[in-house]
């Protein structure tokens, strides 16, 4: 008895989550009252307002639901940290040259990979690519038209592709999470924790699950995004014209908040110290429950009273420092080229031989180590001590900050490659152009073709001075003797 008595107190005992909710502020949380006027609001504003994109065409007008649906997973693959004006011409190339799911899952990943070159993160092709043939191969070609369905079904897609998917293709009654609406609704209910916590993540799709229009979700879930996108940006939100901005807490704050000027903010920071809160009126005090973890500090706030202080987001790591050595070979018209790892960065991309150099090397280690991974490609040894040094081409990724050391190899035409271990390919500089080839590549390309058509600086040819001792002034009559 004693251990089913245990029992029964541990299933009873609250959650963590419970925990977190009974210490959290009303302003954190929606009313119904709150929800009602917000839909109606929002729905008028983006039936005047909207932009018209032709993923959004697609979703209203049409007929057949598996369309819409791999329309709309298809945008909203393309739009992750991609802004709508780059994606909007690849979106329609996809969709012409693969108009169903049953169109993409026939393509080669090497067509699927070309049609993605320019966006970044292929990875994204990749899966969507996989998913196709999953779909078709498992699914009967239907994709799934709910949340969990598409989630376990479908590899890539996750919670926020899932509901974006069923509630714009499907018109399910699901809210929806990305950056805007992350920013959205961090600000209208002053969410001041950092929404990389697994309990701010979990409140923010609370909030909008209540939020969401039952009778349209669709152009609801669209019209929260779209108002992140245009009014309620990261920097510069335009609060004044905003639809809802009387239910967003943290414009409220900003009419009521000091204002703090350049010349006395430290003295102003240092005051707030000793500020008595329940004496003093004109400090907003912004923390009305003890231990809430949703609230934003009071000293975040008197310093940057503004309503860009929401949301709060955790520091980003540093990208790291990253150098490649890069050997571009040309042979006649045509370029060699490796095949990268299939996973990890740029998988499956084809890129000129590579290799990683340490963080300090001379360049003569330098030449040592591209040489070493050039020789397993089969390139004679005897011809690398031709290779010139070209200069240095620098590539931002979200994580890497790559410095790419290119050298360039011409080969004679006589000259044979012997067979790798590793998938190459000669190709020509039409191809590259279409080829699944990285942007940071065809900045190395670029880089030697410049070198190569760089009219020579021709020397101007110095003037002769005249020694004084010989020059003599010439008079006019002189001249016409």
């Amino acid at each position: 008895m004693e251990g089913k008595k245990d029992l029964r107190n541990k299933k009873a005992s609250p959650s963590s989550k419970d925990i977190l909710k009974s210490n959290m502020c009303d302003k954190h949380k929606f009313t119904e009252d709150d929800c009602q006027e917000i839909q109606r609001r929002l729905l008028k504003w983006y039936d005047e307002e909207q932009r018209t994109l032709p993923w959004r065409t697609i979703a209203k007008t049409e007929v057949d639901q598996n369309v819409r649906g791999y329309a709309v997973w298809v945008s909203e693959v393309m739009l992750q940290q991609t802004q709508v004006a780059t994606v909007i011409p690849y979106f329609n190339k996809w969709m012409e040259k693969w108009p169903t799911v049953q169109a993409l899952a026939k393509a080669n990943v090497e067509e699927v990979l070309q049609a993605w070159a320019g966006l970044g993160y292929y990875s994204r092709g990749r899966r969507l690519h996989e998913g196709a043939k999953i779909i078709v191969e498992k699914l009967n070609g239907q994709i799934p038209n709910t949340v969990p369905n598409l989630i376990k079904l479908i590899p890539g897609i996750g919670p926020y592709s899932a509901s974006a998917i069923a509630s714009i293709a499907f018109q399910k009654s699901v809210g929806v999470v990305d950056g805007n609406v992350i920013r959205v609704l961090s600000r209208m209910r002053v969410i001041g924790a950092p929404v990389s916590e697994a309990n701010v993540r979990d409140h923010l799709w609370e909030l909008a699950n209540k939020l969401v229009s039952k009778e349209r979700p669709m152009d609801f879930n669209q019209a929260l995004m779209e108002l992140g996108a245009t009014i309620c940006m990261p920097q510069n939100p335009n609060c004044t014209t905003c639809t809802v901005n009387d239910y967003c807490k943290a414009y409220c704050m900003t009419k009521t908040a000091p204002k703090i000027g350049k010349m006395d903010s430290f003295l102003k920071k240092k005051s707030v110290e000793s500020v008595d809160y329940k004496k003093e009126e004109c400090v907003i005090d912004i923390e009305n429950v003890i231990g809430c973890n949703f609230c934003l500090p009071s000293s975040v706030w008197n310093d940057n009273p503004q309503v860009i202080a929401f949301p709060c987001k955790a520091e980003k790591k540093a990208a790291r420092q990253e150098n490649v050595g890069v050997l571009v070979i040309e042979k006649g018209d045509q370029f060699l080229m490796v095949r990268r790892p299939e996973k990890g960065l740029l998988a499956g991309l084809w890129e000129f031989p590579c290799a990683i150099l340490p963080d300090v090397t001379t360049s003569i280690e330098r030449s040592q180590i591209i040489e070493s991974a050039v020789k397993e490609l089969g390139v004679p040894s005897s011809t690398l001590s031709c290779k010139k040094f070209v200069g240095e081409v620098i590539h931002l990724f979200s994580h890497i900050h790559a410095t790419y050391v290119v050298e360039h190899l011409v080969l004679d035409s006589s000259v044979k490659i012997k067979s790798s271990k590793k998938e190459v390919m000669w190709v020509t500089l039409e191809e590259i152009k279409t080829a699944a080839v990285s942007t940071a590549m065809k900045k190395v390309l670029a880089l030697v073709k410049k070198l190569e058509t760089k009219p020579v600086k021709q020397v101007a040819k110095k003037k002769r001075k005249h020694s004084p001792e010989n020059h003599k002034q010439v008079s006019i009559k002189s001249f016409f003797v």
